[in-house]
């Protein structure tokens, strides 16, 4: 998967990497790190609806398309501003990843709740308190195995509430990843 990239691809991510290095407040990507750990989850993923909520630049779309193409799914990727869905667009489509990801203007959380069997869904949203709610949407929602990873639970301060919930929470299983800003990833039982 990561050996196949097309020129198109890896330019578009190296031009991600340095504006996200430039300006990391306005883009607000992931690292390459998480991207690629993102792609490698949704390639495990079972049968069933890819989202992702908080497109930005659409950075983490391009890592995660590689595993809907090779799934043969579309990833839904959704954000509440119109200039980072239309940014997402251009990138998606200059990287040749259009046939696999849709970018979508909308509420992340409105989007959580249309999809009724979810395999896999990265919640990346601003403020990092949102996922919260995401994570009470999303969960009833995924399918036996699929995974919901949530970016941010630790940066700017660590979302306690949430990690006791999804520690305690009967029909998960959760690890939390030490990457730059913390990741929560949970596994529906």
């Amino acid at each position: 998967m990561f050996h196949d990239l097309s020129a198109d691809m890896r330019q578009v991510m190296r031009e991600l990497e340095e504006q996200t290095a430039r300006d990391q407040s306005a883009l607000r990507s992931v690292s390459e790190d998480v991207g690629r750990c993102l792609a490698l989850l949704a390639m495990s993923a079972p049968q069933g609806a890819f989202i992702e909520l908080g497109s930005s630049g659409g950075y983490s779309s391009l890592w995660l398309s590689l595993a809907a193409r090779a799934r043969g799914v579309t990833l839904t990727t959704v954000d509440l501003d119109e200039r980072k869905v239309a940014l997402a667009r251009e990138n998606i489509s200059r990287a040749g990843a259009a046939g696999s990801v849709q970018a979508v203007h909308g509420d992340a959380l409105d989007y959580a709740t249309r999809f009724e069997e979810i395999a896999f869904c990265f919640s990346d949203l601003q403020p990092p308190e949102l996922n919260a709610k995401v994570y009470e949407k999303a969960v009833p929602r995924l399918v036996p195995g699929g995974l919901l990873v949530i970016d941010n639970v630790t940066f700017p301060r660590v979302q306690t509430e949430l990690l006791n919930r999804a520690e305690k929470d009967p029909r998960v299983d959760c690890v939390l990843l030490p990457f730059p800003k913390g990741d929560l990833i949970c596994r529906r039982c």
